[in-house]
């Protein structure tokens, strides 16, 4: 019998690329749950060998009615039949995990949460690059809690897998991703980073001169989905947190100037300010640390690789989309206007 994987959001991007991946084992049976949206005008109910459940998240309890539902129709909790692994893309508050969590203890042998970087903005760093045991809570205001509140909430989904995920309900593993490459992203943020420097001559990358060599983590979109399939073909035996990016890092004034040698033979034009209004690291806390994932042997691409591979993308086909031409475009004259 095949393995049931059930994938939460995953519309577009590395949620896409993992269901496309998943899609040609045979080893499993791939269903998703989703609101449905459309990017890069590619939707992924054209995957075939994927099973697409419509749900949205905002009501929790309608959420983990919708999963107990599912459940029962593909026959989990009979006859030892169980989810192998639930990968999460879209919880971002605890209450989420939490309608999850209600839904699957002891039906699930693994529970992959997708978190971020973000989460280090709102913790106490004892050192740079930064490594997973460094999640521990500062204290902030509660203006310093909405200005980081996309970390703040982020951390409170994984303390309350660590804090509430009684022992022997499902094992979980969460992975921390700094800002995401690669072909179909769509955060806007790298496509209006290359329209940016297009226009370059008349609009200078801003840089704080402070911090202008100041070194960002980035990862690959397809090196987190072979993390995501590792952990599915090898559930830990213990429950495992893990920071997923590049062994390389760069600087923002370096990642400007690689794009911008592909698209122009001119030099890049920068204009120091003070708090400089730029697109990468979307954290200020700094690198961090992959030595603990890469102790499991997994690899991860060469950073100038990937960055080849999304550049070329973002030049040479995503003009052929309107609506991320246009998002784009809008995020880039917010940073020019901020």
């Amino acid at each position: 019998m095949k393995k049931l994987i059930l994938v939460l959001g995953g519309s577009t991007f590395m949620g896409k690329e993992l269901l496309q991946d998943l899609s040609q084992n045979e080893s499993y049976e791939v269903h998703y749950i989703n609101r449905g949206k459309n990017y890069w005008n590619n939707s992924v109910n054209q995957i075939t060998n994927v099973y697409y459940t419509y749900g949205n998240r905002e009501d929790a309890n309608d959420f983990t009615t919708l999963i107990r539902y599912l459940s029962k129709k593909l026959n989990v909790g009979v006859n030892g039949r169980c989810w192998e692994a639930v990968i999460d893309f879209s919880a971002f508050y605890s209450k989420q995990v939490k309608s999850v969590y209600v839904a699957l203890r002891g039906l699930c042998n693994l529970y992959i949460f997708i978190s971020t970087d973000s989460i280090y903005d709102v913790c106490k760093i004892r050192q740079i690059p930064i490594t997973e045991d460094q999640d521990q809570r500062k204290e902030l205001q509660e203006s310093q809690k909405k200005r980081e509140s996309y970390g703040h909430n982020k951390l409170k989904c994984e303390e309350f897998l660590q804090n509430y995920v009684v022992e022997g309900s499902f094992r979980y593993v969460i992975l921390r991703l700094p800002d995401v490459i690669g072909p179909f992203d769509d955060s806007g943020r790298f496509f209006a980073l290359v329209k940016w420097l297009k226009q370059n001559d008349k609009h200078p990358i801003q840089v704080d001169q402070a911090v202008q060599s100041e070194q960002i983590s980035l990862v690959f979109s397809t090196d987190v989905v072979n993390c995501i399939k590792y952990f599915i073909q090898y559930i830990p035996q213990q429950n495992q947190i893990y920071n997923v990016c590049f062994d390389e890092t760069i600087s923002y004034i370096e990642l400007a100037q690689v794009i911008l040698n592909k698209i122009s033979d001119k030099q890049l034009n920068i204009k120091h300010v003070v708090e400089a209004s730029k697109f990468y690291p979307s954290v200020d806390c700094g690198i961090i640390s992959n030595k603990k994932i890469k102790e499991l042997g997994i690899q991860f691409t060469p950073l100038m690789t990937a960055l080849e591979k999304t550049i070329d993308f973002f030049v040479k086909e995503a003009h052929n989309y309107d609506a991320e031409n246009k998002a784009a475009l809008e995020k880039l004259n917010r940073k020019l206007n901020a």
